[in-house]
């Protein structure tokens, strides 16, 4: 069974927090870990890199070729 994690903003205080839950579950029976609220938002997950981390240029990953200059 997949869980990912998504993540929520709450509407009434802002604070975002995360929450493992099944595929096609929504925020109906979540509620706000700060405030209490009801039916917090999902919000939009994004992540970044900056540099590159440390690994060699044109290593790869795991073995993978690279996918070109600048991305490892």
């Amino acid at each position: 069974m997949l869980v990912p994690i998504y993540e929520y903003r709450c509407r009434a205080c802002g604070h975002r927090f995360e929450i493992l839950q099944r595929l096609g579950e929504g925020a109906e029976k979540l509620s706000c870990p700060e405030c209490g609220a009801e039916r917090p938002e999902r919000a939009l997950s994004t992540f970044a890199t900056s540099g590159d981390g440390g690994a060699q240029r044109g290593s790869g990953f795991a073995g993978a070729p690279s996918c070109g200059p600048g991305f490892t």
